[in-house]
């Protein structure tokens, strides 16, 4: 998992799993871990987070972490159709604090 600051308050959420390690639940584990760092520790006020809209997988870790869907949109560089998101304090500490992100 990356986790770049884009200011005081915010930081984007970035990850990527070698292939042997896929479907373990590693991503959604490691996602809780840096988001409850990243709203109790540093005290942001929001987690953004982009996907390939193909890679359904990491769609769907993003949903189990929270987050709610901001915009589509298409990257420049490749011509990709990409998703972006976002998790709100408030929302991802009431969702930590439940045993089973979000179905608690």
């Amino acid at each position: 998992m990356t986790f770049g600051a884009t200011h005081a308050k915010t930081a984007a959420l970035g990850f990527v799993l070698a292939r042997a390690h896929w479907g373990q639940g590693l991503g959604s584990e490691a996602g809780r871990e840096v988001l409850r760092y990243a709203f109790e520790i540093l005290a942001l006020q929001q987690v953004t987070a982009e996907a390939v809209a193909r890679n359904f997988t990491s769609l769907r870790i993003l949903a189990k972490l929270g987050f709610k869907h901001i915009e589509s949109y298409i990257d420049e560089s490749d011509g990709e159709r990409c998703e972006r998101f976002a998790l709100d304090r408030d929302i991802g500490k009431a969702l930590l604090s439940c045993n089973t992100m979000p179905d608690c």
